[in-house]
Formats: structure tokens, C-alpha cells, sequence
């Protein structure tokens, strides 16, 4: 073997060794933007959750379906123009989609790179929106999310019970979709 052969060799083997330990770290340590034991996707409750609210192409939430445990802190992060996070309730905006007895919420107004977060103390799910207006509602552009709190009985749940009809345009489709996410995992459990 000549040196330039050996050296590839040893060079090979160090930069091995350190993938593997980095794999192994990484599994134990790494960022995903959550906390908790899960990831936050639906079935995979977790402590804290980051939601990035996005204007274009049309204003959303993305994840617009998380799943955090009792006591959960969801943080909505704005990356685009103004925006709103507000829970759906009568003392709030719109139709109660909350559980019974939760405490409603509402961001304000929002410009980009700034955030809000909610801790989400009751178990349940909650349904929220996006209520700023520029031509449209960016609720009826689509703009919707749903946060499910550890296990809760789908039904009697206010955001279960409602007609998703009565929410409008493009929102009732995104709320009807992720209802359907919702099911196809927590039903499974």
C-alpha cells in the first residue's frame, strides 16, 4: 500500500468513526424542534411544538395538525406578513371549536419574525384560525389549524360536534381534512 493509498485509508476510517458517533448523539440529543417524548405529529404528543405561520403561496399554518400533552406549549412562529392565531369561540371569533370550560385565545396582530405561543393545560382538541383580512379572510383562504391535547374522546369535543360546513370557503375543506388525519390515527390507538 503506498502512503497516499494509506492515508485515504486512515482518513476513510476516522471520518467513520465520527458518523457513528454522531448518529448515535444525534438520536439522543438532536433537535426537532420539539420537546417531550414525541415529535408533536398527531399520535406523537409533545411538550413544546413550533408552528410556522406562512403567507404564501396563500396564508397557512404548517403543522397545521399538532399533538401535544397536557400542560403543552405550542409556539406559533410568523415567517410571512401580519397574521393572527385565535381560537375559535364565540368570545374570540366564530363558532366554539374549543373544549367546554378552555380558555379562549387570541394573538393580535402579528408581523413577521415575531411569535405566540399558548400552553394548553385541559385535554382536548382545539381548533383555530388566522382571522387577519387583507382581500380575502386568511381563514377562508384556508388558513386553520387544529391542537390536540393528550387523549381526549373524540366525541362530545366542540371542534368534533360542529358542522365544518359552517366555516368559510377554503376553511372548511382544510378543517374536514384534518379531521380526517386526526381519526385515521387517534381511532387506531
Amino acid at each position: 500500500m503506498n502512503d497516499l493509498t494509506r492515508r485515504n485509508a486512515i482518513k476513510l476510517g476516522a471520518a467513520s468513526g465520527i458518523a457513528a458517533i454522531a448518529g448515535c448523539l444525534s438520536d439522543r440529543f438532536g433537535d426537532t424542534g420539539t420537546s417531550g417524548d414525541g415529535d408533536g405529529t398527531i399520535g406523537n404528543p409533545a411538550d413544546e411544538v413550533v408552528v410556522d405561520v406562512v403567507s404564501t403561496p396563500n396564508p397557512a399554518f404548517e403543522s397545521r395538525l399538532v399533538h401535544v400533552n397536557p400542560g403543552g406549549t405550542v409556539t406559533w412562529d410568523v415567517k410571512g406578513h401580519r397574521h393572527t392565531v385565535t381560537a375559535y369561540h364565540p368570545d374570540t371569533y366564530g363558532p366554539q371549536r374549543i373544549p367546554d370550560g378552555a380558555e379562549p385565545w387570541g394573538s393580535g396582530t402579528l408581523s413577521g419574525n415575531r411569535d405566540f405561543e399558548w400552553t394548553f393545560e385541559q385535554e382536548g382538541i382545539y381548533d383555530y384560525t388566522d382571522t387577519r383580512t387583507l382581500c380575502a379572510t386568511h381563514e377562508s383562504l384556508g388558513a386553520v389549524g387544529r391542537v390536540v391535547v393528550g387523549w381526549p374522546d373524540l366525541e362530545g369535543q366542540p371542534a368534533t360536534e360542529h358542522d365544518d360546513l359552517e366555516l368559510p370557503g377554503r376553511a372548511s375543506t382544510v378543517i374536514q381534512e384534518i379531521d380526517n388525519e386526526m381519526r385515521a390515527v387517534l381511532t387506531e390507538e
